[in-house]
């Protein structure tokens, strides 16, 4: 027991005293010589064994330790005997039968093999009853005799001929999960990651092992750095969208619980799980780029734009599909096959949107009949073959934040896209913001543009395209705040048309300005808040060229009419401002009806408050401005009572106002 806890010297002395009592025994010497092994007396220990087994009675495992010590000083040919001469007594342990493999110079497959079954054998005795010393020293004794202590032994004792089967032969081995558990157990969590590491490239889809490496690197120790949260996650976003994982996950639910577990709680699963993960993740100072929550939910989004394309083989040519982000695509080495993947997708949407009939397909993208030759055209096509190429990439983390509805933060993401290295060599303002045409990691960052001729330039089209969503969003936001800043979503504006101007969606952008416009001020207008929706519109109107103002103005007039007429209507308001909107409104669409009639009836209010205020040349001009007004009205709409019976009164006053005597002649 005492040999057991490590106390050498202890146990020394009592199979001393063990020797004494009974100096003929084969035991005290056979624990000597295990002691004096221990201690590294390897003479000694050999001493002791020899003796042991020149009793009358020798120990059963004097000749299998007396091997051990053989091998430990190097003297291969005398363990080979002592190991072959138990056998003839005994069969041996599969412990023994390794060490016989590997000093008969057997292959290292076999010796690896044996070291394996000596692994699962001592994993077999765990929790069952054992004395103290156990088997009777072998070369790894040490520990205490308390069950939880032989317990641990005996996993790092696995884990160590795991460890050296899998260093012998380089294999992961069967039951490759199972295998990396027994090496955490045992305090080996290095190799088990290295082991599951190895087993993913050659078994990507085997989704077990995945798991058994995502519950690995989440719990191995934070000093490991960046590397491993990137590992880790590519390893659980891999999971979340693996069908063959939550089927796996029903079924033992359904057996734990003995309930059936519905298809369609996956989605509420995986969001979950999605977020259990993220909070075990540090916000920052990882060692990554970006820190691995945000990493976690780009590589997650990916892995789902790729389960929607049916997933990406997992071997040359075919095999079960991977679900999964742009990290496991350059963990295994396969960005140039995804690049050709992803640009086979862009082709088939290409062709799908061609059969739909030219300009079919969604924000403007090109029909079948656009120039094939023009990349800057063709950069933007339907969104499913878009949104993977953009995840699988650099672009992913701005395309994650404009869909977080974060623009700020996007176009901060869009400033910087290079790799380290193209960074350090061409920093500083005006460098680009791609990597370098002959960067050799270029393709490692951005897996959807791998296989496409023109892949640093598409790169920077794209980002260029991301930008501008993210320009007209943030002039969309300024424009919704609370106070509204007009004069920065203008700027906003102007800078997303620029960037239409030079990807050729000049026209698109200007569209799109015109509809976040309209709908603000109609959201507005709806509200009661006129000046607010007038405000929106001007802003709108101000930074939109000629071809697109006619939708602007016409909204334009009627809020303007509306807000004439009801300032009008109020009876302490002065009419100067409403006769101002109400002329405007007359201005941008002289076929309102409405405004044509309240700007004649604000007119001749106007020239009354002239008149009583002791102008009368104000009353005549405001009269005859009238007169002019609707007349001209008249013509848009003849015959309209409304207008006939404000211009013949307009007319009375006037005639009325002209009898009377002028300020200068009295």
């Amino acid at each position: 027991m005492r040999l057991a806890r490590g106390d050498v010297d202890e146990a020394v002395a009592e199979f001393e005293r063990a020797r004494r009592l009974r100096p003929a025994a084969a035991g005290p010497l056979h624990w000597l010589g295990c002691a004096a092994a221990h201690r590294g007396d390897l003479a000694a220990a050999r001493s002791h064994l020899t003796a042991a087994l020149a009793c009358r009675v020798p120990h059963r495992r004097s000749l299998v330790q007396r091997a051990y010590v053989h091998a430990r000083a190097g003297d291969r040919e005398a363990a080979l005997a002592d190991l072959r001469a138990a056998s003839r007594i005994a069969p041996l342990d599969d412990e023994a039968r390794w060490v016989l493999a590997a000093l008969s110079g057997r292959p290292a497959r076999e010796v690896a093999l044996r070291l394996r079954k000596a692994a699962v054998t001592g994993l077999m005795g765990i929790g069952r009853e054992q004395r103290g010393g156990g088997t009777g020293g072998g070369p790894g004794l040490c520990g205490d005799d308390r069950p939880e202590g032989r317990e641990n032994d005996a996993w790092a004792r696995a884990a160590a001929l795991i460890d050296a089967a899998r260093r012998l032969d380089g294999e992961p081995g069967p039951f490759v999960p199972l295998t990396a558990v027994a090496l955490i157990r045992g305090g080996r969590r290095a190799a088990a990651v290295e082991l599951l590491g190895d087993a993913v490239r050659h078994d990507p889809a085997d989704h077990r092992i995945t798991h058994t490496l995502a519950l690995a690197l989440l719990n191995s120790p934070h000093s490991d750095g960046g590397s491993r949260w990137e590992r880790c996650v590519a390893a659980w976003a891999a999971l979340l969208h693996d069908a063959g994982f939550w089927e796996r996950v029903r079924a033992n639910a359904t057996r734990r619980y003995g309930v059936a577990v519905e298809a369609s709680l996956v989605p509420a699963l995986r969001a979950g799980l999605r977020e259990a993960v993220e909070r075990r993740m540090p916000d920052d100072d990882a060692g990554t780029r970006v820190a691995p929550g945000p990493l976690l939910r780009r590589e997650a989004d990916a892995a789902q734009l790729l389960a929607a394309v049916g997933g990406f083989p997992s071997a040359e040519g075919g095999g079960v599909p991977l679900f999964c982000g742009p990290l496991r695509i350059a963990e295994l080495g396969r960005s140039a096959e995804f690049g050709a993947f992803a640009a086979a997708q862009e082709a088939r949407a290409l062709q799908l949107q061609g059969a739909a009939g030219p300009g079919g397909g969604p924000s403007g993208a090109p029909g079948a009949d656009a120039p094939a030759a023009s990349s800057t055209a063709s950069a933007y096509a339907p969104p499913t073959y878009a949104s993977l190429t953009y995840a699988f990439s650099e672009l992913g983390f701005a395309r994650m934040l404009l869909g977080m509805d974060k623009p700020g933060d996007a176009l901060a993401a869009l400033s910087e896209l290079r790799c380290p290295d193209c960074r350090a060599a061409r920093g500083g303002p005006g460098a680009a913001a791609v990597c370098e045409p002959q960067c050799a990691r270029f393709d490692e960052l951005n897996p959807g543009y791998a296989g496409l001729p023109d892949k640093h330039r598409r790169l920077s089209l794209d980002a260029r395209g991301l930008a501008l969503e993210a320009r007209l969003s943030m002039g969309r936001a300024e424009l919704t705040a609370r106070p509204p800043d007009f004069a920065t979503a203008a700027a906003y504006w102007r800078r997303a048309l620029v960037h239409g101007r030079e990807l050729e969606r000049y026209r698109e952008t200007q569209t799109t300005i015109v509809d976040m416009a309209l709908g603000a001020a109609r959201a507005a207008h709806r509200a009661g808040r006129l000046s607010l929706a007038v405000s929106t519109l001007e802003t709108a109107r101000s930074v939109i060229g000629a071809n697109e103002r006619g939708r602007l103005e016409g909204q334009l007039a009627r809020v303007l009419a509306d807000r004439g007429i009801s300032v009008a209507n109020d009876q302490e308001a002065l009419l100067d401002e409403p006769a101002a909107d109400l002329r405007r409104s007359v201005a941008f669409n002289p076929h309102l009806l409405r405004a044509q009639v309240s700007l004649g009836v604000v007119l001749r209010g106007l020239a009354a408050a002239r008149w009583r205020s002791g102008s009368l040349s104000g009353a005549r001009d405001m009269l005859r401005e009238a007169i002019d007004q609707l007349t001209a009205a008249l013509v848009l709409f003849p015959d309209d009572p409304d207008l006939v019976e404000q211009r013949e009164a307009a007319v009375a006053d006037l005639d009325h106002v002209m009898w009377q005597p002028d300020e200068s002649e009295q």
